[in-house]
């Protein structure tokens, strides 16, 4: 992604989680219309919770480079 002034800027994991999961919801909707598929919503909470689990473990996971600023960076 770039920025106004044309640099790239970091992953926005939040805004891309909440991008994803609309995503997910609005294809579900249209597969309950085209096929006549019902689907309980009881199976909502739970998913959604799960989902949240998974980015939050796989946003916590995921190895970064070392900023500019680190103390503990070795060039």
């Amino acid at each position: 992604m770039h920025s106004a002034d044309g640099e790239r800027h970091d992953l926005d994991a939040v805004s891309l989680m909440g991008g994803l999961l609309i995503g997910l919801v609005a294809g579900l909707f249209l597969l309950t219309d085209l096929t006549g598929l019902s689907l309980e919503g009881r199976w909502a909470g739970p998913v959604l919770l799960l989902a949240v689990g998974a980015a939050g473990l796989v946003a916590t996971l995921r190895p970064r480079p070392p900023s500019p600023g680190d103390p503990d960076r070795h060039e």
